[in-house]
């Protein structure tokens, strides 16, 4: 008993000979009454209990973690009541604000490395041509149903099994890659992190960087761990073993760590890089992955481009 209150009367002078009863905490932290502690429980608990409310009061007020009125390496933080061996004690973890600051960061640092223009957020599902969504209505559900309920914050061997990713092929211009970046402008909104490219600058950058002497590492770890990525124009690139090669790590990183791919092409799977040597092991090993961890979707159709062709003096 000398323990209790001696806690309580440190607690008392630090602030302001408040009557602190077990009745007191309860009210103030309603989480205490679900862990069924005892009055005995509580009151050893006081010093830590008012550090509790302090940081109720103060996340009460919360305007996001730039504004965090927390001080020193307690920003960003929260500080969760638990019960060990009968006693109370606190389980640290980053608060939620905190965690958003963390995403608008990482989708930030992701745009060096994404290719979407201002002219490619336009491309939405509401505008996605209307013709083909009713012509191909299981393959606008399953993208509008990626778009949607995918969360790169489940475990990825959940969200693998319910959500893979999307191989979208068809001749040029019936619209595939109007519907990737619809998927990926919806993945934006939910801030979803997502890595849109075509596949032609992908190499074009790394062979750049490999004449200049640059460490390619960094962009091919960002292309293989982003939570989403969107490869457009998949195979119209010109292939060689250095391509393969880096496309063969890129796609089999995210096979092998449940990560969900998107891609769009001319070609449908079997028949990708097949002008390179009659295909190789590699671009069969690809393949089966590619097939493996994506929905098949085909969209067919006129090329809406050439029907918006004028002709000059017609």
């Amino acid at each position: 008993m000398e323990h209790i209150g001696s806690a309580l009367g440190i607690a008392a002078r630090l602030k302001g000979q408040v009557d602190y009863t077990p009745d007191y905490f309860r009210e103030r932290l309603p989480h205490l009454r679900s862990l069924g502690v005892d009055d005995q429980t509580v009151k050893r608990g006081a010093i830590l209990l008012l550090d509790l409310i302090k940081q109720e009061r103060i996340c009460g007020n919360c305007q996001g973690y730039d504004k965090c009125g927390k001080e020193g390496d307690a920003k960003g933080l929260y500080d969760y009541l638990d019960l060990y061996n009968d006693q109370l004690t606190v389980r640290t973890g980053p608060c939620n604000p905190y965690l958003k600051h963390i995403e608008m960061r990482e989708t930030s640092s992701l745009r060096e490395f994404s290719e979407k223009t201002l002219a490619d957020k336009e491309y939405r599902f509401d505008n996605f041509p209307q013709e083909q969504a009713r012509k191909h209505p299981e393959l606008y559900a399953a993208a509008m149903e990626f778009a949607s309920g995918y969360d790169h914050r489940r475990n990825p061997i959940e969200s693998a099994a319910a959500f893979k990713g999307l191989y979208i092929f068809g001749s040029p211009g019936v619209g595939k890659t109007h519907l990737m970046l619809a998927v990926c402008n919806m993945l934006d909104d939910r801030q979803v992190p997502n890595i849109f490219v075509r596949a032609d600058t992908i190499f074009d950058k790394l062979r750049g960087m490999a004449a200049s002497g640059q460490d390619m590492e960094a962009v091919l770890e960002k292309y293989c761990t982003v939570p989403v990525l969107a490869i457009d124009e998949f195979a119209q690139e010109r292939a060689n073993e250095f391509t393969l090669d880096k496309m063969f790590r890129i796609i089999n990183y995210r096979f092998s760590n449940k990560l969900p791919t998107l891609f769009t092409s001319n070609y449908e799977p079997p028949a990708v890089y097949k002008t390179f040597y009659d295909s190789t092991k590699t671009v069969d090993a690809m393949i089966s992955r590619i097939v493996q961890m994506t929905r098949i979707g085909r969209l067919t159709g006129k090329d809406a481009r050439l029907s918006q062709v004028e002709f000059l003096d017609a």
